[in-house]
């Protein structure tokens, strides 16, 4: 009796195991967290884009299974195909010039030092700040000769009035214009971001190496930024896949066609013709482009292949 007494009274205490509750467990809690993200993700993006395959795939008249019928209408109607032909003057034209503005003045922005640097970077970032509406509008006050804050500029260019730039060859380039404007901005400060992160150490070995601005730049700045790059491609492309409010608010103003980009004939047609599953198989059609060329893109810049390198 005497020896248990001891070994109790020197032996430590006994502490009992609590179970951790479900929603503060370590495998349970992460997915608490992200649960909003799915459950909006699921609702906004999964399920509407369920339904237009599902819509896509029966008739407008009868409601019947016709397959890939829509598809191939859509593909053979010539307005589709013409605002097709569009959007690719915009990939091919736009999307290298808007990377490259915004890369070149990232650049510029991260070899200055100063206070200058962050009120640039402010004034930069202000046209994103601007809905996109209010941006359209507000360039196509500025494209009127009689009305811009360009009007001399425009007036001695041989501009009389606002139509002057809604020919078939300069309406795409006022449309990029607004584009590269209103959006700029916001991938500047991304970029210029990422420069900054750079580690210091790096930038000063290379320069000890003899490395000069352009070395720098091309062998140590745009290789380290590479995946930031990536994704603006990416952004821009699709961006420019479903352009529809730039165009779509200059319609009076430039007399921009109705079914100018493949949106505003996806638009034209459920809306004024009622075609509705028309039009979802025009966006399934433009869906599957943007994410062929998002998926090819990827896989060939080696994106995750510098991800798992960092």
């Amino acid at each position: 009796m005497g020896n248990t007494t001891v070994e109790k009274a020197i032996s430590p205490p006994r502490v009992r195991s609590r179970r951790t509750p479900a929603l503060t467990g370590t495998r349970v809690a992460p997915w608490v967290f992200i649960a909003p993200f799915f459950i909006l993700l699921i609702a906004f993006t999964i399920a509407p884009t369920i339904y237009a395959v599902v819509m896509s795939l029966r008739s407008d008249q009868t409601n019947a299974f016709v397959g890939l019928a829509n598809y191939a209408t859509v593909a053979q109607d010539s307005d589709f195909r013409a605002a097709v032909g569009v959007i690719w003057q915009f990939v091919y034209t736009l999307t290298p010039f808007f990377c490259v503005v915004v890369a070149v003045i990232a650049l510029v922005i991260d070899g200055r030092a100063g206070w200058g640097k962050d009120w640039a970077k402010l004034l930069i970032f202000l046209p994103y700040a601007l809905p996109a509406t209010v941006s359209t509008i507000l360039w196509a006050f500025n494209y009127s000769p009689d009305s811009s804050v360009f009007g001399l500029l425009l007036h001695g260019m041989g501009a009389k009035n606002v139509l002057a730039f809604a020919t078939p060859r300069t309406l795409p380039y006022a449309i990029m214009n607004i584009v590269v404007w209103q959006n700029v901005g916001a991938w500047v400060v991304v970029l210029a971001t990422s420069l900054a992160g750079i580690p210091s150490e790096i930038i000063e070995m290379a320069r000890i190496e003899g490395a000069g601005a352009l070395a720098l730049t091309w062998r140590i700045k745009l290789p380290l930024i590479a995946p930031v790059l990536t994704l603006m491609v990416v952004s821009v492309v699709s961006y420019v896949l479903t352009l529809i409010t730039e165009p779509y608010l200059l319609q009076q103003a430039l007399q921009v066609p109705a079914t100018y980009t493949p949106n505003m004939w996806a638009y034209n047609v459920s809306f004024q013709s009622g075609a509705f599953n028309l039009a979802a198989a025009a966006s399934m059609l433009m869906l599957l482009v943007s994410s062929v060329f998002a998926t090819i893109f990827v896989l060939r810049s080696g994106f995750y292949r510098l991800q798992d390198r960092d």
